[in-house]
């Protein structure tokens, strides 16, 4: 169906403009840990969330109208900065210690940025006018328009933080009603069952031919 072809298209749409910003993975499953997906190495994942036939839209033998919508996670993880070796220094001094303390930027901060930018890298990319087709064929997919962020708690994870957020993306298809072609069933045995009455009026079964 024209939803499983779409699905398919997003993600290979943000994986040929991801310029070495991202990496998208799709709906299979992989591990996301930290260090993983530490700057560069954010991570985006494609799921169809949900679709909806409206009656106004087809009928019983379709073509059917099919409003359509993506759900798209990004996951993004940092670690402090800070000038290190500044403060491990035993020999530092008290005026070096706190400069090299305020010039260190919190790793959650630091996700929380992170996020943002992917945000708009993964925006940028479906919404730009050369994306109105989703890169498929044009009358394939219409309407394409993100219209959701939602950003989860930040979540500590030894010297990272992980930020987890998502994106909803609606359009709209036509899908056609061809029926579902399932396996063919061929019969185990085939018993046909023949009444006959002898002289005697009392009725047998004859099995077979």
């Amino acid at each position: 169906m024209n939803f499983i072809t779409i699905r398919d298209s997003i993600r290979r749409l943000l994986a040929d403009k991801a310029a070495g910003e991202y990496r998208v993975i799709g709906a299979q499953s992989a591990g996301k840990g930290a260090a993983t997906v530490v700057d560069k190495s954010r991570l985006v994942e494609v799921y169809f969330n949900r679709g909806e036939f409206p009656k106004s839209g087809g009928s019983m033998a379709g073509p059917n109208r099919h409003d359509l919508t993506f759900r798209i996670d990004l996951t993004v993880s940092k670690t402090a900065e800070a000038d290190v070796a500044v403060l491990e220094d035993s020999a530092s001094t008290a005026e070096e210690m706190a400069t090299a303390l305020a010039g260190m930027k919190e790793s959650g901060l630091l996700a929380d940025e992170s996020l943002d930018d992917l945000y708009g890298c993964v925006y940028q990319n479906l919404m730009d006018a050369r994306s109105m087709d989703l890169g498929l064929d044009p009358g394939i997919v219409a309407s394409r328009w993100v219209s959701q962020l939602v950003k989860d708690e930040p979540i500590k994870n030894g010297n990272y933080t992980i930020i987890t957020g998502s994106m909803m993306m609606t359009c709209t298809t036509v899908e056609q009603v061809t029926g579902y072609k399932g396996a063919t069933v061929t019969p185990i045995f085939d018993v046909g069952l023949l009444i006959e009455t002898d002289a005697t009026g009392e009725a047998g079964v004859q099995v077979g031919e």
